[in-house]
Formats: structure tokens, C-alpha cells, sequence
């Protein structure tokens, strides 16, 4: 809701410009304030910082470029039109000069004041938007900051927070392959949520991939989230809500968002919304990996022994799904202890860095526990067969595996990121330093030298095409193609390829 400040001394003035901006107020998104005298003025605004003032300019007590005078000292983003009758329009151009939005001739007419009140709705959405967008407004850094730092506290932050929402829920959203930007998304909430995305909304993006949504409680709410989820969804961004209990303290902030986090981990049972309170009602099961299975996992994956290691693993997901619904932090822990037992079983050294690549979102990383038990089962595979070469954990061996696997699979989309998850399952800024080091030059580098080579080729003895060639070769995108091709030769594919063959 907007609210405006209007600043007149002749009561039938005043009254009929309330009037006049409550017409043009249909879909009452207007708080109207109103004072008799420039210095009444003053006060309201200190009191309400509305975001527009309209103010007529001759007033006893203070007058209306005193009272702009006054706004600017305190708040540079309020928008302030001065009311002037014809005599004083000179008054009205200073004003101008000194910061004021526009000006008003009395008698006021309907066109001039619509316009007037269209520049402003459509001014105050544009900033509201952009703020949204970076994160910039004062209530969305007190709820980024409260969800940071532990009992944040911040008077002043506070009590805009407070005069926004009375009650909130915090909406934790992540999206499982791929998220829209976030102009997109806004804009999507805003076709949904249509005036209400104006008032009490926040939008902000956290760790672990996490959109999060802070909004009044509405009986509507659950009608907005699945209509939302289901666009975006039609978009080609499937993904799934966690949803807090609803909150009335400013300073649970942080714990309202850690309870959205915490439901949002059950959307490894599959695409959709899910509530805190209705959790807690439902008391999902418990479940805990065995100390002799833990250790019988050990002994078989140090031994690389895959058949024994899968067959557990495959044991383990088997008792999962039995009960329907297991709490999350059962399957955080189990997450967890899996993958310290794969980063012993690499040798892992933590006071040189060499740790496993393992993802601070823990079990969120996973769209279903089908998805968590195939990305184990690989992950297992790989190591156990690593585990048969005698010095797996050797610094040489290791790049050896790297430069293998660049040579055999240069024309395919691959990443160091995703050999560090999928093959080798160590840390990818220790994996690029210790390459760098013992190659010296960064794999990302060496790829694209392996890339180029064979594209000469192709271009030298083939009468293959420059699209062809750059999917043949690992890129997807043809202009990217030719323009690494030119980085690295000094001419383009195609007249590499004409000044081959000229030279048969």
C-alpha cells in the first residue's frame, strides 16, 4: 500500500483533492494522510514517511517550499508535488529547482492529477521492482541480515520491518535443473500476486540455491503457490516450496527461514509444496545407518570391492522407501556419513585441502531418492574402481586420471566441476590447483588445446562444416566455436579450412 501525504489549509481544498485521488483509487492501494498546515506536515511525515506528499504552497505556520525544504534534508526518494494557483507559479518552478516531482494549478483537474498520480504509481513500481531485484530496500536487508547472523538486531530496520508485516511465512523455493532469472520470476509473482506483490512482499536469494519468499499469511496463499509452482513448471523450471509456520515477531526472522529450509528437503519425495506445520503433524519416520553396516561398508570400500559396497547401498534405500516418509535430518545424517566414509576411502588429506566436493545443500542437491541413491551408487563405482590402481591417492596419478578422461572425451560437454563430482568426487578448486601445478596450464586451458587440435584436423581432412566441426569437437554453440578457434589460430574455421586446402 502507498501512502500519501496531502498537505492543504482551506479545508474544502483538501477534502476535495482527497476526493479526487480516492476516484482515481480503485484498486485502494492508497493510505491517505492528510494535515492543515506545513508544520502539522512535517510531523506526519517524520511519523509515516509517506512516499508522496502533495502540498499546497501558501500555508501559515510553514509553507510548502519551507516543507520541501524540510523532506529533503531528511529522505531524497520521497516524491513531492507542489498545488499552486496560477499567481504562484513562479513558487511552483522553484520548487522544481529544488527537488520537487511536478506541480498542480488550482482549481486541480482530474486529467492533470491522474497523470500526476499514473507518473508516481509508475515510478515507485519501477524502484519497488529494482529493489526487489538487487536486494536493496531496507526490509529485505533486515530479513537477508537476520537469516546471516545469529539474534540480528537493528532498531531501525526493525521497525520497518515490523510497520510491513504484522504476520509473514517465509517461502523457501529452489528449482531442480535449472532457475529463471530473476526478473522472470518476479514478474510472474507479480501477474499472480497482482497488488499485493506491491505491500508484503520480499524476494531475496540465500545460500544453498534458495529463493526466498517473505508474505503476509492469506487464505489465498496456497492457491498463489500452486499456481505459481505450476507456471513455472510450464515454463521449464520444475522445482519444489518448503513453508514456514506463520511467524508475528520481527526477531524469528531467522528461524522462520530455517524451518522453510528444513521443509523444503522433503522435496526428495517428489515435486511440490511442503509446509512445516503439516510435517510435524505427520512425525515421518526415523532412521539411522547401523554401526555394523557402517562398518561392514568401510571394509568393503577400502578393499574396492563394488559388488559388496552397491549391494548396501541398494540395502540402505530399500529401508528408506518403507516407510513412505523419513525425516530429512535422518537422510542429512545418512548423506553425511556416506560421504565421509568415500573421503576416507580416497585418502583424504585435510590439512593439504584434498576433501571431497561435497555440496553445502546436502540432501537439497537431490530432486528424489532415486536421485540420491543413483548419485551414491556412482559415486561408489568410481572410487572402488580407482581403489584397484596402486597409487589412486598420488598426486600424479590423479592428474593422469584427469588428462585421460580430457583426451578420450574432449567432443563431449564436460566440465572440471563435473569430474570433481561424478568421477573423482574431490574438491574442484583443489583438483584445478593440483592440475595447474603438475601440468602447468589449468585444465579448462588444456581441454580447449585438446579441442582445437582435433578441430584443425577435422577442418584439414574432412569436408566437414564449421557447425559440424564445433559440435564434433564439444561445443554446443557455434558462434562460441569460432570465436575460441580465432583466439587460438588467428583466423576463423572457415578460412583455416580454405587456406588448408589451398595449400593441397
Amino acid at each position: 500500500m502507498f501512502k500519501i501525504l496531502v498537505v492543504e489549509d482551506e479545508l474544502y481544498a483538501r477534502e476535495s483533492l482527497i476526493k479526487q485521488i480516492r476516484e482515481y483509487d480503485t484498486q485502494e492501494e492508497f493510505l491517505i494522510l492528510q494535515a492543515s498546515n506545513g508544520k502539522e506536515g512535517e510531523t506526519l511525515f517524520e511519523k509515516h514517511q509517506p512516499e508522496l506528499v502533495i502540498t499546497d504552497i501558501r500555508m501559515p505556520k510553514m509553507n510548502g517550499l519551507e516543507l520541501l525544504k524540510k523532506i529533503r534534508e531528511k529522505d531524497l526518494r520521497t516524491q513531492v508535488v507542489i498545488v499552486s494557483a496560477y499567481s504562484d507559479f513562479e513558487y511552483a518552478r522553484t520548487a522544481l529547482t529544488n527537488g520537487a516531482a511536478d506541480y498542480l494549478l488550482k482549481p486541480i483537474e482530474n486529467a492533470a492529477l491522474n497523470e500526476c498520480l499514473d507518473k508516481f504509481v509508475r515510478r515507485n513500481r519501477d524502484e519497488k521492482k529494482e529493489a526487489l531485484i538487487t536486494g536493496q530496500d531496507i526490509v529485505t536487508q533486515f530479513i537477508a541480515n537476520s537469516i546471516r547472523k545469529e539474534s540480528y538486531s537493528s532498531f531501525v530496520e526493525e521497525s520497518m520491518f515490523r510497520k510491513v508485516y504484522h504476520a509473514y511465512q517465509i517461502t523457501a523455493v529452489r528449482f531442480y535443473d535449472k532457475k529463471p532469472e530473476r526478473q522472470e520470476f518476479l514478474a510472474e509473482i507479480e501477474r499472480i500476486y497482482s497488488n499485493a506483490f506491491w505491500t508484503s512482499f520480499r524476494f531475496l536469494e540465500t545460500d544453498f540455491d534458495i529463493w526466498a519468499l517473505v508474505t503476509e499469511p492469506d487464505q489465498d496463499d496456497l492457491f498463489f503457490r500452486r499456481k505459481l509452482c505450476r507456471r513455472m513448471s510450464e515454463k521449464g523450471y520444475p522445482g519444489s516450496m518448503g513453508v514456514s509456520e506463520v511467524y508475528r515477531e520481527a526477531g524469528k526472522v531467522g528461524s522462520a527461514y530455517r524451518e522453510a529450509r528444513a521443509a523444503l528437503k522433503y522435496k526428495i519425495y517428489g515435486e511440490g509444496i511442503y509446509f512445516a506445520e503439516q510435517i510435524k503433524k505427520d512425525s515421518p519416520a526415523v532412521y539411522y545407518l547401523s554401526k555394523d553396516r557402517e562398518n561392514a561398508f568401510r571394509e568393503s570400500l577400502q578393499n574396492g570391492n563394488e559388488k559388496s559396497t552397491e549391494n548396501i547401498i541398494q540395502e540402505i534405500f530399500e529401508e528408506l522407501k518403507k516407510p513412505g516418509m523419513v525425516k530429512a535430518e535422518c537422510l542429512e545424517l545418512l548423506y553425511s556419513r556416506l560421504t565421509n566414509l568415500f573421503s576416507q576411502a580416497i585418502g583424504e588429506n585435510r590439512q593439504e585441502g584434498e576433501t571431497l566436493e561435497r555440496s553445502h545443500a546436502g540432501i537439497l542437491r537431490f530432486s528424489s531418492l532415486d536421485e540420491m541413491e543413483h548419485f551414491l551408487l556412482n559415486i561408489n563405482r568410481n572410487i572402488c574402481r580407482m581403489s584397484t590402481k596402486p597409487k589412486i591417492g598420488n598426486r600424479k596419478e590423479i592428474v593422469s586420471v584427469l588428462t585421460e578422461y580430457a583426451l578420450e572425451h574432449y567432443n563431449q560437454d564436460i566440465s572440471l566441476k563435473e569430474l570433481a563430482e561424478t568421477v573423482l568426487f574431490m574438491n574442484q578448486d583443489y583438483l584445478s590447483h593440483m592440475f595447474a601445478e603438475k601440468k602447468g596450464i589449468s585444465f579448462s586451458a588444456f581441454l580447449r588445446q585438446i579441442r582445437m587440435e582435433h578441430a584443425k584436423e577435422f577442418l584439414e581432412k574432412g569436408n566437414f562444416s564449421v557447425t559440424e566441426v564445433a559440435t564434433m569437437t564439444g561445443y554446443n554453440d557455434t558462434s562460441q566455436f569460432i570465436r575460441v578457434f580465432k583466439q587460438e589460430t588467428g583466423m576463423t574455421p572457415k578460412k583455416y579450412q580454405t587456406s588448408a586446402k589451398e595449400k593441397e
